[in-house]
């Protein structure tokens, strides 16, 4: 497929890289020479340097013939013409991120179709996602969702009082039998595998399970842990984020304050927010916390503008006794380091928002969606086709052609889902979640291509 990305920032570098490595045919336009050089030098695909707006920068690109467009420069404005010219030039699949409120959103005025959009990407909407998908699983130390929300991945530390403790993966399954749930990694000793039936979970493995969102209590209680658990959720922030945040959580947490360092805003987020608790102060000051009895919360989540902000108020809370902290970061920065000083998860917006749009365009295609932790383990989205190798025979009479040390996650077909065992059938069009290490990808893909 011929694509072309406009916007040479971390969002554009994360798209290239994945789609190159998908082999699509990929040119990426980017303003800022000294971003340009950069790229060149750290991707093999054609680096054009200019306005994305320009149709003749975008015909030097190859919109000619292009498939799809992203547009994800941090300019609306300029997202919103990249996609109304390349409609002037047939490109069927035109994707912009726009932030501003007046582009998008029922409340609109403006039909972003008719300006060129096929496809909205809302980055403060992205970065609520993520940060929810922790809230709603509480303790989880990876979390991913798939299917607009409808499948679920988690992962958990064990610990021996878990019940998944001590017990193999088909013991866990069969009793929790009225909730399909597959086991697809676990990290035993720093070393990752796709378990079998007959894996043994120990304490201090780290494991992960994918799952119906109908299974969700399901598969926390394997991990003693209940959503009711979270009862009580501090923000801090002065940014819209925050405050969609806060109107997001209060759907299904009891107490959620929100703490705003800026008192203007803050009047306005009160003007907006039902059951939402406001509070004008500065969370990187001790007595703000203690006023908001930061230790009774089960969550604390640093979501201003400022990263370094959020950092070091996270940090406190933590220090005050938070159970779980999570930090939104503009920056990229090492995961492990702030782990190691007390904040639990970090969001990075950028490669958030790269990964949704990642997630959208591979809908219906073979393509990556996700990389498990920074480990050789993959899940994919398989689409499988009329006479594959693989489709209309038991899974169980087809398995020794599966690569081994891969496993059908999830079964889509149309609005249902199934997880399969060696008794499901695959049927021509169905959508696969497939999980399996980095090297089978290419081998994988062929079993569900056409004879």
């Amino acid at each position: 497929m011929r694509i072309i990305i406009v916007g040479g920032g971390v969002v554009g570098f994360s798209l290239a890289e994945h789609l190159h490595r998908e082999s699509h045919d990929i040119s990426l336009i980017e303003k800022n020479p000294e971003t340009c050089r950069d790229l060149g030098e750290r991707l093999d695909i054609k680096i054009l340097c200019g306005s994305g707006s320009s149709p003749r920068l975008l015909e030097a690109a190859g919109i000619n013939g292009a498939e799809m467009i992203i547009a994800v420069s941090p300019n609306d404005e300029l997202n919103i013409l990249v996609c109304s010219v390349a409609m002037q030039y047939k490109v069927p699949t035109r994707i912009a991120r726009i932030r501003s409120n007046e582009f998008r959103g029922g409340d609109s005025s403006i039909d972003i179709g008719q300006m060129g959009v096929t496809l909205v990407i809302d980055p403060e909407s992205v970065v609520v996602d993520a940060i929810t998908q922790f809230v709603e699983t509480p303790g989880a130390s990876d979390a991913t969702n798939f299917q607009e929300g409808n499948v679920l991945m988690r992962g958990y530390q064990v610990t021996e009082d878990m019940p998944v403790a001590n017990k193999a993966i088909k013991d866990v399954r069969q009793a929790a039998r009225e909730h399909p749930m597959l086991f697809i990694a676990a990290i035993r000793d720093g070393k990752a595998f796709i378990p079998d039936g007959d894996y043994v979970v120990r304490p201090g493995d780290d494991v992960f399970g994918i799952f119906a969102r109908s299974s969700i209590d399901a598969y926390l209680s394997m991990f003693n842990k209940t959503r009711k658990d979270v009862d009580n959720v501090i923000i801090s922030g002065d940014s819209l984020t925050a405050v969609l945040l806060a109107d997001e959580l209060r759907k299904f947490v009891d107490k959620v304050t929100l703490v705003d360092p800026d008192a203007e805003h803050a009047s306005l987020a009160a003007n907006t927010l039902n059951n939402v608790e406001i509070v004008h102060g500065d969370c990187t000051d001790s007595a703000i916390l203690n006023e908001v009895y930061v230790g009774n919360a089960k969550f604390f989540i640093g979501a201003a503008k400022e990263t370094d902000y959020n950092v070091m108020s996270g940090l406190l809370a933590k220090a005050e006794g938070a159970r779980e902290v999570i930090v939104v970061s503009a920056e990229i920065r090492h995961d492990k380091l702030f782990a190691s000083i007390g904040i639990d998860h970090l969001i990075y917006p950028r490669l958030a928002i790269a990964r949704e749009i990642l997630e959208a365009i591979n809908r219906g295609q073979i393509g990556r969606i996700a990389r498990i932790r920074d480990l050789d383990i993959e899940a994919i989205r398989i689409t499988a086709a009329e006479n594959s190798p693989i489709t209309g025979r038991p899974l169980q009479h087809v398995r020794s052609k599966i690569q081994k040390g891969s496993i059908i996650g999830t079964v889509l077909r149309g609005d249902e889902m199934i997880i399969p065992d060696g008794n499901t059938v695959i049927e021509p069009g169905d959508e696969m979640i497939m999980i399996t290490y980095t090297i089978n990808v290419p081998r994988v893909r062929k079993l569900f291509k056409s004879r």
